[in-house]
């Protein structure tokens, strides 16, 4: 079989049964480049074929000792190249691969050489004998055939064509999409990482970010939209080729306004811990509680519950009129001290010009004046009232500090 054929045939031959493992030969220029390279390589020990030419030394080496379709075309050889492939793929990215495509490219240059009318010496070097396919030589392809090489080149480039689809995404991603229902769906997106996106009959469209047997939920680009079997059928799907990834976002006593602004993205799930009672309604029930837990919120909003501060407030009250009272009483004693003083300091001045008995009777005042301010006492101040001042602050920081903050973790879908 003539090297364009080899190429053909490996083309299809490959492509499709890669396509089994999901493989799009089509997809990276390495593996259509791996896919020609292997097709041809088994021709090494043909001096005029394009690979002997590549390696010309071992060519001439492999003709003049081995001849043509010898040691190149037995399963000992391929199985030793397969291994030697597998080991230098895992060494270089850990990928299979290109392996595989090696495996299949160059099996195919052996089963379309088996076509002809030469056959080749698969199990060489326990025997000689030439595997052929079919038995019949009139049959199998002859090289000295020109019009049969074109017409074998045709029917490859038909299958080509006619594979294509197939070869792009993949087998069992054909089968699914042609008989589309949720249960392919589901076996899609389990069974492959890139988004998938899907468009029912209905005309819902979008990347799918779950699914059941009976059912999806699809992003719209702007919101969720679920999607079940009694409304919904679906009418294809394509892979995207762009990896599924979710981003989770924990936060720690954020406020109300920053967790909405969290809402307001695709959020898969969240849930979270406020530090207050909070309301709001799904799937018409309404809540009041601390925690929240959701699955795919579109619209969802909350209210913050207010707290009864009434028992508080009214021990406020108290704990002030105390320290109001406890104040007045410091502030009488200090009035009452201060116009003692202001007495006493009026009798000093005016004692030089009283008469000899206003003199006795100021002395007298002087005296009782003077006693009673050396033995005047400033009221203490209770412990309860020191208590009271300290209880003051911590109501007040108590109610100045009841702002509803959330703790806990959301998972956002990145489209």
């Amino acid at each position: 079989m003539q090297g364009f054929n080899h190429v053909a045939g490996g083309l299809a031959f490959t492509g499709i049964f890669a396509s089994f493992a999901d493989v799009n030969l089509f997809s990276k220029p390495e593996y259509l480049g791996a896919c020609v390279f292997f097709s041809l390589l088994a021709d090494v020990d043909h001096t005029r074929s394009p690979m002997g030419k590549l390696f010309y030394p071992v060519a001439k080496w492999l003709d003049r000792n081995h001849g043509h379709r010898t040691v190149t075309h037995c399963l000992p050889f391929y199985f030793a190249l397969i291994l030697v492939v597998g080991l230098a793929e895992q060494l270089v990215t850990g990928g299979r691969t290109i392996t595989a495509i090696a495996a299949l490219a160059y099996g195919s240059h052996l089963l379309f050489d088996m076509c002809t009318r030469q056959g080749v010496p698969l199990f060489l070097p326990f025997t000689r004998a030439r595997c052929v396919l079919p038995g019949n030589p009139s049959l199998r392809l002859s090289n000295a055939s020109p019009v049969a090489e074109i017409a074998v080149f045709f029917g490859f480039g038909l299958l080509l064509l006619t594979t294509y689809p197939l070869m792009q995404h993949g087998f069992l991603s054909t089968v699914n999409n042609t008989l589309a229902d949720f249960t392919r769906v589901l076996d899609e997106h389990t069974h492959h990482r890139d988004i998938l996106e899907l468009e029912t009959a209905e005309g819902a469209h979008g990347q799918v970010v779950a699914a059941t047997e009976t059912g999806a939920v699809l992003f719209d680009g702007k919101r969720f939209i679920r999607v079940d079997d009694m409304h919904n059928h679906p009418k294809k799907f394509k892979h995207t080729g762009k990896l599924r990834k979710n981003e989770r976002l924990e936060f720690v006593e954020i406020s109300s306004d920053s967790l909405r602004r969290i809402l307001q993205r695709p959020v898969i799930a969240v849930k979270a811990t406020a530090s207050a009672p909070i309301r709001y309604r799904v799937a018409g029930q309404q809540y009041e509680q601390s925690s929240l837990a959701l699955e795919f919120p579109t619209a969802f909003d909350f209210t913050e519950v207010k707290a009864d501060n009434t028992a508080s407030l009214s021990q406020l009250a108290r704990l002030r009129a105390s320290i109001q009272a406890s104040a007045a009483t410091q502030q009488k004693f200090v009035a009452e001290q201060q116009v003692k003083r202001l007495k006493l300091a009026s009798l000093h001045k005016s004692y030089p010009s009283l008469s000899a008995y206003e003199q006795g009777k100021a002395s007298d005042q002087i005296q009782q004046l003077t006693t009673e301010l050396a033995a005047a006492k400033a009221p203490e101040v209770s412990p309860d009232v020191l208590l009271a001042s300290s209880e003051i602050t911590r109501i007040k920081k108590a109610l100045g500090g009841q702002k509803h903050t959330f703790t806990g973790v959301a998972t956002i879908w990145k489209p």
